[in-house]
């Protein structure tokens, strides 16, 4: 449906992770832009391709990684830039006054523009763990998506219309789900739905010159896991 182009890439193998945003390759030490634990596509030897850009650190970095036989965007912050697409391109309608990095309740939200008469909010998360077709997020606890999840429920219920929007860098996808494991952000999302706050996640199918944003994938719903809602409930 879209594409969003990719700066040119050059083939490398991932060797080992040195932090969160740091890993060695073969071609020297890459920024990693994603904080998620992605243990199941970092594994030593795996074919990867990465931006170069030297800088003191680093000589560039890290867009997609090979994954049973496909491509799977590890960039997370692309995620803003696919969900910049959509609002350009019209799918949420006409716009006005779209802007970035929007502070909000003392956090950033990434975009906000008005449709119509109402304000809009919009906040992108990026996604590529998939387990035999769902997608899972997160693949780390992230207070964080919790606290955003919250700010656009106190938004929707105040009657402006707010969307938390998951970009799915993984074409194996075949419909996406929140992990009941972070209890805090699964009852933020529960929360954000019953508020109004319209959640969407998509598919993206990463290749060499772009990442092609296919369409939206259907949403589940896990079970809740019993002692976080128990410890939940258990202190009001």
């Amino acid at each position: 449906m879209w594409a969003l182009p990719l700066p040119p890439l050059k083939p490398c193998r991932f060797r080992e992770r040195k932090n969160r945003f740091l890993v060695e390759a073969d071609v020297g030490p890459l920024h990693l832009p994603n904080s998620g634990r992605m243990t199941e596509l970092l594994l030593p030897g795996t074919p990867c391709f990465y931006h170069p850009r030297p800088t003191l650190k680093t000589v560039g970095r890290m867009v997609l990684v090979e994954s049973q036989g496909v491509l799977v965007g590890v960039d997370a912050s692309l995620a803003n830039c696919l969900l910049e697409l959509l609002l350009k391109e019209g799918f949420f309608g006409s716009l006005s006054d779209l802007r970035k990095e929007v502070p909000f309740g003392g956090e950033r939200l990434d975009f906000s523009a008005w449709i119509g008469d109402k304000e809009a909010l919009w906040e992108a998360k990026n996604c590529n763990r998939v387990e035999e077709g769902l997608a899972l997020f997160p693949d780390a606890p992230t207070p964080r998506g919790a606290r955003h999840l919250r700010l656009l429920s106190a938004f929707a219920r105040n009657g402006g219309l707010a969307h938390a929007v998951w970009m799915v860098q993984h074409p194996l996808a075949q419909a996406f789900a929140l992990d009941p494991e972070d209890g805090f952000l699964y009852r933020a999302a529960r929360e954000a739905e019953e508020a109004g706050v319209r959640l969407l996640a998509f598919r993206v199918r990463p290749a060499l010159e772009a990442l092609h944003l296919e369409g939206e994938l259907p949403w589940v719903w896990l079970p809740p896991k019993e002692n976080l809602e128990g410890h939940h409930q258990g202190h009001g």
